[in-house]
């Protein structure tokens, strides 16, 4: 498989310092705004990703996936909710923070999904899981976190069944216009007072819109994941382009 030509552009956008691995740092970041992320997630998608994740994990409906595999998990949002629509045998949930895990096992449980539902610690570019484990995986706004972006797909490749999905759904900068400039507007004064308030970690929250102008959309993602051995049945854009889907076969 071909390398990603670009990849070095958006894995430079690091959370604190260029000297640390990108993913140590994202743990430890993630670790710090655990009990605040679902309220500044709300935040960043101006109160729509809730929408987002149902309408994306619909369009899995018809290939009933039994065991489905969710990467970056965080609070376990994508998890509790792939379970509400998709009614799956059994969800797994990786993520590489601890914190965030925590607090979506407390979720969890609330939802009474427990012996439904597994989390646990995992860096997705080196998963544990034998291969042809699941029948589906999902990533929500977490994609771009990926430090080793062709091996964390490498290994989603690996451990979905023979014509498995792989779903993703991450956020973009609206591209041009009125719309941009309205965005840039928002994010720069609105999130990050907001950010402010939510927490001392104010580096955390530059990330994550860093992070969000650096990585590649659209065709571009589209043809990585098709470098990775996924062929393409829906690309569909959200809300003025703010949130994009993605959903893949493996070939």
């Amino acid at each position: 498989m071909s390398k990603i030509k670009n990849e070095s552009d958006f894995t430079k956008v690091k959370p604190y310092n260029q000297d640390e691995e990108k993913t140590a740092q994202l743990a430890r970041m993630f670790n710090t705004i655990s009990d605040k992320y679902d309220q500044f997630n709300d935040i960043m998608s101006w109160g729509m990703a809730r929408v987002w994740r149902r309408k994306s994990l619909l369009k899995l409906k018809q290939y009933n996936p039994k065991r489905i595999l969710d990467i970056a998990a965080g609070t376990a949002d994508m998890c509790i909710k792939s379970y509400k629509y998709l009614n799956p045998d059994h969800v797994t949930g990786v993520d590489i923070s601890d914190k965030m895990l925590e607090m979506g096992r407390f979720k969890v449980e609330k939802a009474n999904l427990g012996d439904k539902i597994d989390l646990e610690v995992q860096d997705v570019s080196s998963l544990k899981f034998e291969n042809e484990s699941f029948d589906a995986a999902t990533i929500a706004f977490g994609i771009r976190n990926f430090e080793k972006l062709n091996e964390s797909l490498q290994q989603i490749y690996r451990v979905l069944k023979p014509n498995g999905h792989l779903l993703i759904l991450e956020m973009n900068e609206p591209q041009k216009g009125l719309l941009f400039k309205g965005y840039q507007l928002y994010t720069k004064i609105f999130v990050r007072l907001t950010a402010k308030y939510l927490s001392s970690d104010k580096v955390a929250y530059d990330y994550l819109q860093a992070s969000m102008h650096a990585f590649p959309n659209g065709e571009k993602l589209i043809g990585i994941l098709e470098e990775n051995g996924f062929k393409l049945n829906i690309y569909h854009k959200f809300t003025f382009g703010v949130c994009s889907m993605y959903l893949v076969e493996k070939q």
